[in-house]
């Protein structure tokens, strides 16, 4: 089978991680026997532009093909990126992109798109175009932060409506999607998304032993995520004590602020921000630490979570959407989001209780949800029932 992706977002230079999960889903499917291509049209924001980017990207397309991954891509710039000229201008490129693949490539036999964002609509008309059917599965958490502006909605109802398929990557972003009428629940599969073993395994060494126990995140620096509340019952839970650390892995826009933060607490020593790190330096942080924590007030899924266990570590999550179906009593534990009590008393809780888990079942247990082989064997029943009822 010949599938084409169509990614609301993906990877760029300036953005290296964005969507990095849609790339490694694709060649997955190709590593077990489907025929996977890419088209993106890439319109990064202004405030990316530099002239060392604008040589790299003036609106060229190329073609890569990237451990046998045939990507084409129009680099732009969106001047009206989140204004309803630049989002249609968009699926437009998509379209053309699509028609310039099947010349080269051969024309697919399904479109699929992921996100309804933009890239459902997008689908839609590649499907059109090409005469073939297509399907979308869902990840964003607009959908359940009810941050989709009004303009967008019929773009949203497009892509879904016209599909021979739907997912989401967790019941909770399934059950968001029907409460919203886009669909009845029982006509959308739901696919999380796989974690990569061979990147994510567990340690090649013994982890430190505590003291100092150590505590671990991983995240984008954003509202979204909540660290300032993982800050409030860090203190809370530890109260200054020398023998608990924080390692914060990622960068963004509220990185100064945290950082602050920390400070104002009496935790600049104890609180550590690695910034932005490449997969490596994510799964080195992950080996030095006890056990991960995830604070978010929303998650469509929470692959950081899949990955720290992947490695072994215990969780601690917010109920924020998708560790809902992840946390399980035997990986971890779960408390309400924005409720920085509870998730003190979790924090500490973890700090008692952590070698009480066993890192093989937690690992064992990831790979058989969350590994290659059963998200390759959803999406083909995914695709194969797609194909047979369009």
């Amino acid at each position: 089978m010949h599938v084409l992706v169509v990614p609301s977002w993906y990877p760029t230079t300036e953005a290296p991680r964005q969507g990095i999960y849609f790339a490694e889903q694709a060649r997955m499917l190709h590593e077990h026997g489907l025929t996977m291509g890419v088209v993106y049209p890439e319109h990064q924001s202004l405030r990316r532009l530099s002239v060392a980017a604008l040589r790299r990207n003036h609106f060229q397309t190329e073609w890569t093909t990237g451990e046998a991954l045939p990507t084409l891509r129009r680099h732009g710039w969106n001047v009206w990126w989140r204004f309803p000229p630049g989002v249609r201008l968009r699926i437009r490129s998509a379209v053309r992109l699509a028609r310039r693949y099947a010349d080269r490539r051969g024309v697919p036999d399904l479109i699929h798109a992921h996100s309804a964002r933009w890239a459902g609509a997008a689908a839609a008309r590649i499907g059109d175009a090409l005469a073939v059917p297509y399907v979308l599965t869902e990840h964003y958490s607009g959908l359940q932060r009810d941050a989709v502006t009004a303009w967008r909605w019929p773009l949203v109802e497009e892509g879904v409506r016209h599909a021979a398929g739907l997912a989401a990557v967790s019941t909770a972003l399934r059950d968001t999607m029907a409460r919203r009428a886009l669909a009845d629940p029982a006509s959308i599969d739901v696919i999380p998304n796989p974690v990569c073993p061979a990147q994510f395994s567990l340690p090649d060494r013994p982890r430190p032993s505590p003291p100092p126990f150590r505590l671990v995140t991983v995240a984008h620096l954003n509202a979204r995520k909540n660290l300032s509340a993982l800050l409030e019952a860090f203190r809370a839970a530890f109260n200054g004590a020398p023998d608990v650390l924080l390692t914060i892995v990622g960068d963004g826009p509220r990185r100064a602020a945290l950082t602050r933060q920390a400070d104002r607490l009496g935790l600049g020593a104890k609180v550590s921000f690695l910034g932005a790190q490449p997969r490596r330096g994510v799964r080195e942080a992950l080996w030095n630490a006890h056990a991960f924590v995830l604070a978010s007030r929303h998650e469509t899924f929470g692959v950081v979570l899949v990955e720290a266990m992947a490695t072994g570590l215990p969780v601690v999550a917010t109920r924020c959407g998708g560790p809902e179906d992840i946390v399980t009593e035997a990986t971890g534990c779960l408390v309400p989001p924005n409720a920085p009590a509870a998730l003190a008393e979790a924090l500490r809780t973890m700090r008692d209780r952590w070698s009480e888990y066993d890192p093989d079942r937690i690992r064992a247990y990831v790979l058989d949800e969350y590994g290659p082989e059963p998200f390759v064997q959803r999406t083909r029943s995914f695709y194969r029932r797609a194909r047979a009822d369009a």
